[in-house]
Order: C-alpha cells, then sequence, then structure tokens
C-alpha cells in the first residue's frame, strides 16, 4: 500500500507544479503582468503567499468579470490542492488524494481558459 500511496504523492507533486507553472505562463500574460517566484517543486514555500496575492491583485485587472473569476477560481483550487496535499503527506488517504486531484482539474480548467481568452484578446 506505501508503493501506491508514494505513487500517488508522487503524480499529485508534479500536477501541482504543472499547475502552478500554467499560473505563472498566465499572471505573465496578464494586461498588468504579475510576476510569481518560480520554483516549481512542491512544497514551494514562496508559492502560497505569491497565489494568494495574485488572488486579490486579480480583481485590479483591466479585464472583464468572467476573466477575474478564471483567476481567481484557479488560485483558490490550487491553494485548496496545495493544503490538501499537506494533509495527505502527513496522514494519507485516498479521499483526500481525490481531493487534491480535483482541486487541481478546476483550477487548471480555469486558468487554461483565461489563458485563452488572454491569447484571442492580446491579437485584438
Amino acid at each position: 500500500m506505501a508503493d501506491h500511496e508514494d505513487e500517488t504523492m508522487g503524480a499529485l507533486a508534479h500536477s501541482i507544479s504543472l499547475v502552478y507553472s500554467i499560473l505563472i505562463e498566465v499572471c505573465g500574460m496578464l494586461p498588468v503582468p504579475i510576476s510569481l517566484p518560480a520554483d516549481h517543486h512542491v512544497p514551494a514555500t514562496d508559492a502560497v503567499p505569491a497565489i494568494q496575492r495574485v488572488a486579490v491583485l486579480g480583481r485590479d485587472q483591466p479585464m472583464g468579470e468572467a476573466q477575474e473569476l478564471q483567476l481567481y477560481t484557479g488560485c483558490i483550487h490550487l491553494l485548496a490542492a496545495i493544503d490538501l496535499y499537506a494533509l495527505c503527506a502527513a496522514r494519507y488517504t485516498d479521499t483526500r488524494a481525490e481531493g487534491v486531484g480535483a482541486n487541481l482539474l478546476i483550477a487548471e480548467d480555469a486558468l487554461k481558459s483565461l489563458a485563452l481568452w488572454l491569447v484571442i484578446n492580446q491579437a485584438d
């Protein structure tokens, strides 16, 4: 069972890093770019406060409400995934691990949708 848990935790850590990478790219594409620490390894000690900062600063971006909500959704679900990951590392349960994965899917979808909107609207 420990092998399954280790594999799952490794896959989740990798997925958190990937979604954080998407957030870094999206933040660089914003009308007013926001820089984030580039440490993609989990747990990135500077990542959580930086993600929280993006969630707040996103409200001041000159873009539509839907896009602000996509950024906010991406941030809060990534933060939730990181929190659940930490709980899972302390005491693994399948439901926590699945919660990490579910939050990451929502965060990734929101951020990719925002990235697409930003690309389309930069071309205008």
